[in-house]
């Protein structure tokens, strides 16, 4: 049971991030408006940084993944924890980063306005998604003996649950944002 939440918690993060790097492969050349085009680039090479910082979140996910695995004692789960809470700690700093950087981008073009937009709640609603689902595991990562550890282990679960759908949720309107402003751009995803 333990497992599979730990596996269905892992497929809604890394569902609700991995299309955040996904999107303006390429200005299509039937657009006419050159800054059109580069503001699209602009806006697509933000977006596309979560590229670069996703496969550090997703070794350190992994490193969460294999000592859950393996846990013993109370000492392994607080170990456990601990190297999850500082991985997701990690991506939401890259997530408030981005979030800013996309307010930076200079736009003209009121339609990619819009999207940047969209993207700036996008991230940081999964930001503050996932600082909850830090959250919930720091529970665990503050048990203190094995008697606590049943109730702590449900309350925790439960706010992860919680975060979990939220991270759906959002996974779901970012495809939306995506296709869209790909739509928009006359550019394909990768």
């Amino acid at each position: 049971m333990m497992k599979h939440r730990k596996l269905a918690f892992r497929y809604g993060l890394k569902t609700a991030i991995v299309g955040v790097g996904v999107m303006l492969a390429s200005a299509s050349p039937v657009m006419s408006s050159t800054d059109k085009v580069s503001q699209c680039n602009a806006l697509a090479g933000v977006v596309n940084q979560a590229q670069a910082f996703m496969p550090v979140f997703e070794s350190s996910l992994q490193t969460f993944i294999d000592d859950a695995e393996q846990v013993e004692t109370l000492d392994d789960i607080k170990m456990a924890a601990s190297d999850y809470v500082t991985a997701v700690d990690e991506l939401v700093i890259n997530l408030d980063t981005l979030a800013i950087e996309l307010e930076t981008v200079q736009l003209e073009d009121s339609q990619l306005i819009d999207y940047r937009s969209q993207y700036i709640t996008l991230m940081e609603g999964l930001s503050g998604t996932l600082s909850d689902a830090s959250d919930a595991m720091r529970i665990m990562q503050d048990v203190e003996s094995e008697v606590d550890l049943p109730v702590k282990i449900e309350e925790s679960q439960q706010l992860t649950n919680d975060a979990i759908q939220r991270m759906q949720d959002l996974s779901n309107q970012e495809a939306t944002l995506i296709s869209e402003t790909n739509a928009y751009c006359g550019a394909t995803g990768q």
